[in-house]
C-alpha cells in the first residue's frame, strides 16, 4: 500500500494539469502581493486630512450658531448644533492623538467616535454614513455601513488595551495576518476550492491511461480510492504554500501583525436592536476556525469526485457536482433569507468560511442560527457519508476501477 501512495502521489506532483494549477495560484499570489495588497484602499482608514475637514466645517456651523436662539430656526437646526456639538469633541481629541503620534490615544478616541456616530446615522435622514458606501448599485449601503461601523467600534475599543505597539498598518487591517483575514472573508475560499476540485477530477480517471501498471499493485478498490483521497487531501493542503509566500511578501512591506489582534464577531442580539452587539476572537482563532471550514470542505469535495468518478467515469460530470457544490449557496442566496429558509441546515451555506466564522452570514441572512461549528458538523458527516458510501459501491464488480 505504501508502494502504491508513492506511485499515486509522484503521478499527483507530475502530472501537467496540477503543475499549471499550482503556477496558475503562485501567479495570482505574486501578484496579489506586489499589485493589489499596496493598492487597497479601505473606506474606514486613519485619514487626517478627511477628520479634519469634517471637523472644521462643523466647527465653523457651531461657531456661526454661537449665542443665537434657537427657537428662531427650524428644528433640524437645533438637531445639527447639538449633535455636532456632541461629536466634535470626538474628533478633536482624534486630530490631536494624530498631531502627537499616539495611536492608543487615538483608538480610544475613535472607538467612541465609530459607537456614537453610528446610533446617530443609522436610520437617520439628516446624516449619512462615508459616501463611498453608497457608491455603485449597493441597495443596502446603509445596513452595510452599519455594520461595518460597529465593526471598527470593535476593533479599536480592544486596540486601546492590547499589549503590542500599533501601527497605522495595523489601524488600516493591512499587515500580513489581516490581509489574509480579509481575503478569507472574500474570494479566497472560492479559489481553494476551485483549485482542489481541478487537481483531484481525474484522481479517479486517469487510472484508464495505465491498467497494465496499476494491475501490478495488488490491493483491493476500496483501498486504491483511500489512497487517492489522502494524496488528494495532501495535495490540497498544498495549495497554501504559494499563498504564504504571497502573504510574506506583504509582510514585509505592511508588517505581518500577530494572532493576538481583534477580530469582531457580529453578536445575535444585534439583529433588528439598533444599538447593535460584537463581540471578538483573536485573529489566530479565527484564522483556525476558517481553517478547519476549508479542510471539511476539501474532505467533501474530494469524496464527491470519488463518488462520481467510480458512477459514472466522466470528468465533466466531476467539474459539474463539484461546481454545483461550491457554488449551489447562489441559487437561494439573498438578504433575509434566513427569516423564511432553514439555511444553516443546508452544508453549501458554509462555503465563505470567513464570513461564515465572523457571524457576517448572520447579518446577512437575518438569523441567529448560523455557526461554524454546525457547519464543521454537517460538512464532515456529509464527506464521511460520501466517502462510506463510495467505498461500498467500489466492493461491487460493476464499478471496478480497473477492467
Amino acid at each position: 500500500m505504501k508502494g502504491y501512495f508513492v506511485f499515486e502521489f509522484k503521478q499527483f506532483i507530475t502530472n501537467k494539469k496540477n503543475i499549471a494549477v499550482f503556477i496558475l495560484l503562485t501567479f495570482g499570489a505574486l501578484f496579489y502581493a506586489f499589485k493589489l495588497a499596496p493598492a487597497y484602499d479601505p473606506i474606514e482608514k486613519v485619514d487626517y486630512d478627511e477628520i479634519e475637514a469634517r471637523y472644521l466645517t462643523r466647527q465653523e456651523f457651531l461657531d456661526s450658531m454661537f449665542g443665537k436662539s434657537l427657537r428662531d430656526y427650524h428644528d433640524s437646526v437645533g438637531y445639527a448644533v447639538n449633535l455636532f456639538d456632541f461629536l466634535n469633541p470626538y474628533d478633536e481629541k482624534r486630530l490631536e492623538a494624530l498631531d502627537e503620534g499616539d495611536l492608543r490615544k487615538y483608538a480610544v478616541a475613535t472607538s467612541d467616535w465609530y459607537y456614537y456616530t453610528n446610533v446617530y446615522t443609522y436610520r437617520n435622514d439628516l446624516l449619512a454614513y462615508n459616501p463611498r458606501y453608497y457608491m455603485g448599485d449597493r441597495r443596502f449601503a446603509e445596513e452595510e455601513a452599519y455594520f461595518a461601523y460597529f465593526d471598527q467600534f470593535e476593533r479599536y475599543d480592544k486596540y486601546q488595551r492590547v499589549w503590542y505597539d500599533l501601527t497605522i498598518e495595523i489601524l488600516e487591517q493591512r499587515t500580513a495576518l489581516q490581509t489574509l483575514e480579509r481575503l478569507l472573508k472574500g474570494p479566497l475560499p472560492y479559489i481553494i476550492l476551485i483549485a482542489t476540485l481541478l487537481l483531484t477530477i481525474d484522481i479517479v480517471t486517469k487510472d484508464r491511461r495505465h491498467p497494465s501498471i496499476l494491475k501490478g499493485f495488488p490491493i483491493s478498490d476500496w483501498k486504491r480510492l483511500l489512497v487517492k483521497a489522502s494524496v488528494g487531501v495532501i495535495g490540497s493542503v498544498l495549495l497554501w504554500i504559494p499563498i504564504i509566500i504571497g502573504l510574506i511578501i506583504v509582510g514585509f512591506q505592511f508588517g505581518f501583525g500577530n494572532f493576538d489582534l481583534p477580530s469582531p464577531v457580529y453578536g445575535h442580539d444585534m439583529i433588528g436592536n439598533t444599538e447593535g452587539k460584537f463581540v471578538y476572537m483573536s485573529l489566530g482563532m479565527f484564522l483556525f476556525r476558517c481553517f478547519l471550514l476549508l479542510a471539511a470542505w476539501m474532505v467533501v469535495i474530494i469524496s464527491a469526485v470519488l463518488l462520481v468518478s467510480i458512477l459514472f467515469r466522466q470528468e465533466m460530470l466531476n467539474l459539474v457536482v463539484g461546481a454545483l457544490l461550491i457554488f449551489g449557496e447562489r441559487f437561494y442566496t439573498s438578504r433575509g433569507v434566513g427569516y423564511f429558509w432553514e439555511v444553516q441546515n443546508f452544508p453549501t451555506t458554509y462555503v465563505q468560511v470567513g464570513k461564515i466564522v465572523s457571524k457576517y452570514q448572520n447579518f446577512y441572512f437575518t438569523t441567529p442560527k448560523l455557526h461554524d461549528m454546525l457547519g464543521l458538523k454537517l460538512l464532515l458527516a456529509s464527506g464521511t457519508v460520501i466517502l462510506a458510501l463510495t467505498l461500498v459501491i467500489s466492493l461491487s464488480k460493476r464499478f471496478k476501477l480497473i477492467k
